[in-house]
């Protein structure tokens, strides 16, 4: 009886030894198969900006904005938050990123504050456009040198990850200069401060009640500020830089 058992025994034995392979190669190929979804699903859920620059970020007064037309005011307000990063945590610029100053947290508000920017800049811009303001030949070679001043004092990360071309850009900053000339316009036709018809201005405040804005809240809400156009990741130390592109003057879009 002990005999016949051992014999089955090791007949079984054999059997196993000979299917191990299989069942080895079995399994790698089911470790495989699961990382490739869990990778798989882990890319489909961080948002790409480049992969979204025709999509809808904002609709102002019934035309849409894309996230195209808004990708200054990101690379923009990412390059005036990472200076203060840099002074936050030079080693770890994230870090700050990633913390919060009165209950706010800085992603969230570095978000806000671009979308701010671009709804004010499109409403002002239309409303330039329809005066007839148009920048004069000295203005234009004062936005020139704005331009130059502004690519040369971008963080190096920042020129090698752009996500739209220079003539983008380029336009959306002559979009601006046009803005800011109208700006100017407007708060010596109300006797009032440059900065009262800023994107945080009394005055803007009252202007903007008239027109209708819906955010894109799905896909502007996934927006990584502060990764779009800056390697903020731990340990890393970003190429420091400076910034003389200064704008005049001065989570709610979840």
């Amino acid at each position: 009886m002990t005999n016949t058992i051992k014999s089955r025994f090791r007949r079984a034995l054999g059997k196993l030894r000979k299917a191990l392979p299989w069942i080895i190669a079995a399994a790698v190929f089911l470790v495989i198969i699961w990382l490739g979804v869990k990778n798989g699903m882990e890319r489909r859920s961080v948002f790409v900006y480049k992969d979204h620059l025709n999509d809808t970020a904002v609709t102002v007064d019934g035309k849409p904005m894309t996230f195209r037309d808004l990708a200054f005011y990101v690379v923009y307000e990412e390059y005036q938050v990472q200076k203060s990063a840099c002074v936050y945590d030079q080693d770890k610029p994230a870090n700050y990123w990633n913390s919060h100053v009165n209950g706010k947290f800085i992603t969230i508000e570095a978000r806000n504050t671009a979308m701010d920017m671009a709804v004010h800049d499109r409403i002002l811009l239309l409303m330039a456009q329809s005066d007839g303001v148009v920048l004069s030949s000295d203005e234009r070679d004062e936005l020139e040198t704005r331009r130059t001043d502004f690519y040369e004092d971008l963080y190096d990360d920042q020129t090698e990850r752009l996500p739209v071309s220079y003539s983008t850009l380029n336009s959306t900053m002559e979009d601006i200069a046009v803005v800011e000339k109208y700006q100017r316009k407007l708060a010596d036709e109300k006797n009032d401060t440059y900065a009262s018809f800023g994107y945080e201005g009394k005055n803007y405040r009252e202007l903007l009640k008239k027109h209708s804005v819906e955010v894109n809240k799905e896909l502007w809400s996934k927006v990584p500020m502060g990764r779009v156009t800056l390697n903020n990741e731990p340990d890393y130390q970003a190429a420091k830089g400076k910034q003389n592109y200064i704008r005049e003057g001065t989570d709610k879009y979840k």
